[in-house]
C-alpha cells in the first residue's frame, strides 16, 4: 500500500484509484462522499486535478457503439477506401498509385481505429476487470466464511449473507463495509484521533460506528440484532440520536423502532 498523499497525485494516477474512481461511479455513497469533500475543502489546489481525472473516468466509462454485422462492416470500409483514393493530393496520380497510397491511408485509419478500441477497452478492464476496487463476498446457506480485512481487522460471514467493501484502505480513508445479513466483527484498533480510526458497518436502515470492538450483526426478517461483546459501538440511526452500547448490551432495531433486548 502506498503511502503516497493524494494531494501529490497526477490526474492519471487520481483516475486510477480505487476509492476516487469509486466516489465518480458512485456519487451517492455517503461514506466516501464526505471524504472527498473534505479532502476538496482542505486542498483547494488540486480542484482541477480531481475535475480532469473525474472526466476521464467519466468519458472512459461511456458506452461502445453497437457492433455492425459483417455485411455492414464491408460496406463501411469500401465506402472508406472509396473517399480515400479521391482525395484532392491524390487525384493528379495514376488509378494503380492512386490505389496503392488509397489502401496505405485505409491500414493506416485501421490501426488507429485499433488503437482508440484496445485503449478504451484496457480503461475499462482496469476499472471493471479481475483487479475491480470493490471486493463482494456472498455465502450459501451451508458456509461460514472467515475474512481478513485490508486494516487487519477480521470478520466472520455467517452462511446466507453478502458483505462489500473497498479493496484498499489507505490510512487516511474511512474503513467501512456493506453488510447484508449476519457477521462477528473484531476490529483493529487505531491510536490516531482522525475519523478514520472509526470502523463503520453500514446497514439498510443504519450505521455502526465501533473503535477497537467485537460486536456481532443479525439480520433476519423482524429486525436487525447487534450484541456487543467487548468495547464499545454507537448504533447511529437516521432520523434518531446515536444510541452507545457497553459491553454485554444487545438492542434489536425493526421498522424504525429500538428495543433493549434481555
Amino acid at each position: 500500500m502506498s503511502n503516497k498523499p493524494y494531494s501529490a497525485y497526477s490526474v492519471e494516477e487520481l483516475a486510477l484509484d480505487d476509492l476516487f474512481v469509486r466516489w465518480v461511479q458512485f456519487p451517492d455513497d455517503d461514506e466516501v462522499e464526505a471524504y472527498w469533500q473534505n479532502w476538496l475543502n482542505q486542498n483547494p489546489d488540486c480542484a482541477e486535478t480531481a475535475e480532469t481525472a473525474r472526466r476521464l473516468i467519466d468519458e472512459g466509462g461511456q458506452s461502445i457503439l453497437p457492433a455492425l454485422s459483417i455485411e455492414e462492416v464491408s460496406s463501411l470500409w469500401g465506402r472508406i477506401r472509396g473517399s480515400l483514393q479521391t482525395l484532392e493530393d491524390l487525384r493528379p496520380l495514376q488509378a494503380d498509385v492512386r490505389a496503392v497510397i488509397g489502401w496505405w491511408y485505409f491500414i493506416r485509419t485501421v490501426a488507429a481505429l485499433l488503437g482508440v478500441l484496445l485503449l478504451v477497452g484496457w480503461a475499462l478492464w482496469m476499472q471493471y476487470g479481475p483487479d475491480q476496487n470493490v471486493w463482494t463476498i456472498s455465502t450459501p446457506a451451508n458456509q461460514t466464511k472467515e475474512i481478513r480485512l485490508p486494516d487487519n481487522s477480521y470478520m466472520t460471514l455467517h452462511p446466507n449473507s453478502t458483505v462489500r467493501y473497498a479493496r484498499r484502505w489507505a490510512d487516511e480513508t474511512p474503513r467501512a463495509v456493506w453488510l447484508n445479513g449476519e457477521a462477528d466483527f473484531s476490529i483493529a484498533h487505531r491510536n490516531d484521533t482522525s475519523s478514520s480510526r472509526l470502523f463503520r458497518v453500514h446497514l439498510p436502515d443504519f450505521t455502526i460506528e465501533a473503535v477497537g470492538t467485537a460486536f456481532r450483526v443479525r439480520q433476519n426478517p423482524t429486525g436487525t440484532c447487534v450484541a456487543l461483546a467487548s468495547g464499545q459501538v454507537n448504533v447511529l440511526l437516521k432520523k434518531q440520536q446515536s444510541i452507545q452500547l457497553k459491553p454485554g448490551d444487545s438492542i434489536e432495531i425493526a421498522s424504525d423502532l429500538t428495543k433493549s433486548l434481555p
